[in-house]
């Protein structure tokens, strides 16, 4: 949460994948979903007013941080939704084009467009702080690489090269990029 005290997270502790929260205080996690479809990669909107998360094979769903109003916001295949930082984007991975690619919308579900159109895509993306930029992971199984590339598609740069890196996330400054790669052997989390 932007305040630092919430987890929103996907468990299936209760059988199938649903939405749950977690105060870091401690205390009991609370079921925020229910039976409404495979629910996977919640996060909550900068302003904290909204969680996002995807419905596996039913689209993007958002929702109030209670539970509360769980609607549809897409309705393809569309996973691993993220926030721009300021809450007016919300990019994702999808293959409503064919093969699995990047794409933003406005946080309204409106003004779809795609940012990539490359080979062996992975999902999750994150946005540089600025807004403007995605980094993302890409490549055959073992062998993906970290990427940053603008959100209107142009500037693509290949910032790893080998160690099957991905889940890139940028530091809030903007000087970092983290990610986990099994370079060493095993997965661990890197930053560059």
């Amino acid at each position: 949460s932007p305040d630092g005290n919430t987890v929103y997270f996907s468990s299936r502790q209760d059988g199938g994948f649903e939405i749950y929260s977690i105060s870091l205080n401690g205390g009991e996690a609370t079921r925020l979903t229910n039976n409404i479809g495979s629910l996977y990669g919640p996060e909550l909107s900068p302003n904290g007013e909204r969680v996002i998360f995807a419905n596996q094979g039913n689209g993007l769903w958002l929702m109030r941080p209670d539970g509360k109003n769980p609607h549809a916001l897409t309705d393809r295949d569309d996973i691993d939704p993220t926030w721009s930082p300021d809450g007016a984007m919300i990019a994702f991975a999808s293959s409503r084009a064919g093969d699995r690619q990047l794409f933003v919308m406005n946080a309204d579900g409106t003004n779809i467009r795609q940012v990539t159109n490359l080979d062996a895509m992975g999902g999750r993306s994150s946005f540089s702080p600025d807004g403007l930029r995605l980094a993302f992971y890409r490549g055959t199984a073992g062998d993906h690489n970290i990427y940053v590339i603008k959100t209107d598609g142009t500037g693509l740069v290949q910032l790893t090269d080998g160690g099957d890196n991905l889940g890139p996330s940028w530091s809030p400054d903007g000087n970092w990029i983290a990610f986990t790669s099994f370079r060493d052997g095993n997965n661990e989390i890197w930053v560059l």
